[in-house]
Order: C-alpha cells, then sequence, then structure tokens
C-alpha cells in the first residue's frame, strides 16, 4: 500500500523542487571540476589527472591565457583541495616559464641594433606581463630575481646594451628594451637598483645612467624638492668630458636648476655621474656638523653647522685612485650676450651729447659686464680616495675658506644666473697633486 507523503510543518522543501542530481541526464550536468560521469559517481583518476595536465601546462602566447573564472557567474569555485592544488601548480608553471622565456630574451639580446628584434622582444615581455597577471604571478619580483648568473636581467641587458656611438639608432627604436625591463619591474627595490648601478659602472655607460637618474623609481626626488619644484621641474644636468691623451684626466660640466632655492630649503644636492671607470658623487650640502669628513687644508674631520661645503667621494665598487681637482664656476653674465649697443647714427654726435649724465651712464653700462672673479675650489688627497675603508671619508672644501666662493650662499649673487640656476665645471686628474696651491689638469 503506498502512503502519500505528508509534509512536515517546517519542511522548507518547496512545493515545486526541482528534480535531484541522480535524475539529470549526462547532457544537462554542470561541468565543475570534480563532476563524476554519467552514473552520478566521481570521475576516474585517469580524467582528473588528464585534466591537471592540460590545465597547467597551456603554453605562454602573445593573448592571455584563458582560466575557469568563476567570478563572473553568481555561484563561486568549489572549495576544495583539488582547485587549489590545481592553482599552485600553475602559478609555479607559468613562473618557470616566464624565467625561461626572460633568459633566452636577455640571452639573444644583442648589440647589431635590429629593430624587430628590439619589437619582439617587447611582445615577449608583454606577454609574460598578460600571463603573470592571469595567474596571480609577480613579474616585478622575477625581473629583479637574480636568475641569470648571479645578476637580474636588468644587469645583463645594461652590460648588452648598444654603444654610446650608436644611441642614433637606439632611439629610432622606440621604447628599448632597458626602459621596458624597468617598466614592469617598477618598483625598483633598493638592491635592483644597486644592480643597476653596478652594471652601468661595468660598461662605463655614463649617458645611460644619467637617463636612468631622472626615473623616479631610480633617484627618488626627496619631499622637499617634490614640494618646491613640483612634478616639472628641470633635472640636474650632468656631462662628462674624458680628455684625449691621458687616461687620468676628465672635465665634467653641470648645471643645477633653483640652487639657492633648494640649498636653502632641501640643503642639499648630489651630483652623481661615472668617469674613468668610476662612480662619484659631488654634493652641494649645508653641514648638520657632519664629522668623519677629510677637509682639505685642515686636520679637522668636522664641519660646523650651517657651513655651506662640498664635498666628493667614490661609490659603490669603485676602485681606489688619487685625485687632484678644483671646481670652477665662473660670473653668470660670461654666458649671457655681451656684445655691445651699436649706434644706429653714423655720424658724429654733437658737442651738446656729451653730457654729464651721458658719461655715468656710459660708465655705469661698462661696470654692468664686468664679470667678477672665477671661483676656484681645490679638492685634493695625497693618500688614495676609496669607495670603503680607511680612506672612503669624503673629501670636504667650505664655501667660507674662499673669498669669492663664499658669495654662493647669498641670493641673486653674480654666479647664478637670473633663473636660478649655477653652472660650472668639475675638472680632474686621477693622479698625486704636484703642488699645494696649483691644480695641473691638462
Amino acid at each position: 500500500m503506498i502512503i502519500d507523503k505528508i509534509p512536515l510543518p517546517e519542511d522548507p522543501t518547496p512545493a515545486e523542487a526541482p528534480p535531484s542530481y541522480d535524475t539529470l541526464s549526462p547532457s544537462t550536468r554542470r561541468g565543475y571540476p570534480g563532476t563524476g560521469s554519467s552514473k552520478g559517481g566521481p570521475s576516474s583518476p585517469s580524467t582528473s589527472s588528464q585534466s591537471i595536465s592540460s590545465t597547467s601546462t597551456s603554453p605562454i602566447s602573445p593573448s592571455s591565457p584563458s582560466i575557469p573564472n568563476y567570478k563572473k557567474g553568481k555561484g563561486r569555485a568549489p572549495n576544495n583541495s583539488w582547485f587549489s592544488f590545481t592553482t599552485s601548480r600553475t602559478a609555479r608553471e607559468v613562473r618557470t616559464t616566464v624565467l625561461s622565456l626572460v633568459r633566452d630574451l636577455i640571452q639573444e639580446y644583442n648589440t647589431s641594433g635590429d629593430i624587430t628584434n628590439v619589437a619582439a622582444h617587447v611582445g615577449i615581455l608583454q606577454s609574460c606581463a598578460d600571463a603573470c597577471a592571469v595567474n596571480d604571478v609577480s613579474l616585478s619580483s622575477i625581473l629583479q630575481e637574480k636568475s641569470i648568473e648571479n645578476h637580474t636581467p636588468l644587469y645583463w641587458a645594461i652590460v648588452k646594451r648598444l654603444p654610446d656611438e650608436h644611441h642614433d639608432v637606439e632611439a629610432a627604436q622606440g621604447p628599448d628594451l632597458i626602459s621596458t625591463l624597468i617598466s614592469y619591474a617598477a618598483p625598483l627595490t633598493p638592491e635592483t637598483v644597486k644592480e643597476v648601478r653596478s652594471a652601468c659602472l661595468a660598461t662605463s655607460d655614463q649617458k645611460l645612467f644619467q637617463r636612468l637618474r631622472l626615473t623616479p623609481d631610480f633617484t627618488p626626488v626627496s619631499g622637499k624638492d617634490q614640494m618646491l619644484l613640483g612634478v616639472s621641474m628641470s633635472p640636474d644636468e650632468v656631462e662628462v668630458e674624458e680628455l684625449q691623451g691621458d687616461g687620468a684626466m676628465f672635465m665634467v660640466h653641470f648645471v643645477v636648476p633653483h640652487f639657492h632655492k633648494r640649498m636653502v630649503v632641501s640643503k642639499e644636492i648630489s651630483l652623481e655621474f661615472i668617469a674613468r671607470n668610476r662612480l662619484w658623487r659631488l654634493r652641494f650640502f649645508v653641514s648638520k656638523g657632519e664629522h668623519g669628513l677629510r677637509v682639505v687644508g685642515s686636520y679637522t674631520a668636522a664641519v660646523k653647522a650651517g657651513t655651506w661645503s662640498i664635498s666628493l667621494e667614490l661609490l659603490d665598487s669603485s676602485p681606489p685612485t688619487y685625485i687632484d681637482s678644483r671646481i670652477v664656476i665662473e660670473d653668470a653674465s660670461i654666458s649671457r650676450s655681451t656684445s655691445p649697443t651699436v649706434n644706429p647714427t653714423p655720424s658724429s654726435p654733437s658737442r651738446n651729447s656729451f653730457s654729464l649724465s651721458s658719461i655715468l651712464s656710459s660708465e655705469e653700462d661698462d661696470s654692468a659686464y664686468r664679470p667678477k672673479p672665477t671661483i676656484e675650489l681645490r679638492i685634493y688627497s695625497r693618500e688614495q680616495l676609496e669607495s670603503k675603508g680607511y680612506n672612503s671619508s669624503p673629501l670636504c672644501v667650505r664655501l667660507e675658506d674662499s673669498l669669492m666662493a663664499a658669495n654662493l650662499q647669498y641670493a641673486n649673487n653674480a654666479y647664478v644666473s637670473s633663473d636660478d640656476k649655477l653652472r660650472g665645471r668639475f675638472e680632474a686628474r686621477l693622479a698625486p697633486p704636484q703642488h699645494d696651491h696649483e691644480c695641473i689638469i691638462c
């Protein structure tokens, strides 16, 4: 006898409940991971293994790899160990594949200047970025990992860069490989920045080093400079000229915008450059009472707080050297036009035109173009300057020790142009000083 089922008073099952899972045909079941066969049983091990293999070994293509996206539907991915294991395995394999592709890319990168080759390299990096984004893998960490012969891919890309004499070819290629690598690797860690500096030093690539110094990831701008100068700050210009005929001499031309304002507020301006296979830092600063400096011409190792000074030091792994140098800053009016005003009247002036006011005016005009004496600050050491060790303390000169250099502390001085730019040059000879009061550069 069949007795109809009497529903319970609090039975949540609706009157029109959907059919049970067992009554569904195979064609109507949804293909979630872990669903069984047409009989409703669990999937066989071979089927599950085949699914894992096909999901985790898909190659990286220029387009983003397609993986199941459960966030698009109303449901969510089943929370089981199979899904977690597959995701973990896919991320590991994507990371391994990207490491291999980046290594091959750097190994094939050469100095032939092939535009198509560079474009292909950029495309490969874009494909790697897409695959890493989909699989939640950090491409930035991969590019900053010392995965190629104990160095990062950035290091080797700089070492294999086009020589400076081919910079016009590189400019025609658009964004080069190094710029692309840095854009994907950003933000750079301090260790990566050190690697990049080491690569520039290994190749004495001053031009690339200065270009990289303009990027915020490589050389962060202080908060005070950002507030003072804004995002459109003019960069410091540093140009190195290695003099021919003697491997021990070089000259550095520099232009420092907003010099006086930055010295008064930020109290420090650092110029770094590569010359003669060494990394140098020339620093204008207002002393905070620092110790450990080697003041030129003095036995003291300290500079009183508030003293405007200039220091020179070797950085990173630069080899030690003797140094005999000087900083030369000329009157700013020398760079301006000093041509006299031409009288448009060819005839001789009358006697009445020679008045007292005209004579005084002529004398004032002559004095306005008379340049002030050139500032020369000598920086030298009778012991080798080192980047590390006992003699690694920076060499230092105080502006107050020079009558003319002391004028740099004051606004509207003759050595800073009307646009608040300081122009000067640093002349150096890598040899022991020959005389106490004479610097022989060339």
